[in-house]
């Protein structure tokens, strides 16, 4: 069984996919808008990708868990 935090990883990637996906059927308006949100989906991405990391390298890629950490 995997862990919760894993699947909640898994699911968040599934989300941004479906995000792109949705995204692409909009009609565009500007020539830059799907650039952008590329880069958006990919900064999103990126964070999963580090707690992967982090968790694989723990050694080179240290986790800290702050209680003062912002939570939205």
């Amino acid at each position: 069984m995997k862990k919760p935090y894993i699947k909640h990883e898994e699911q968040v990637m599934r989300y941004l996919v479906m995000a792109w996906k949705t995204f692409l059927k909009l009609d565009a308006t500007y020539p830059d808008h799907a650039e952008e949100f590329a880069k958006g989906i990919h900064s999103c991405q990126d964070v999963i990708i580090h707690r992967i990391v982090q968790r694989t390298f723990p050694k080179e890629f240290p986790t800290y868990k702050d209680k003062n950490a912002r939570r939205y």
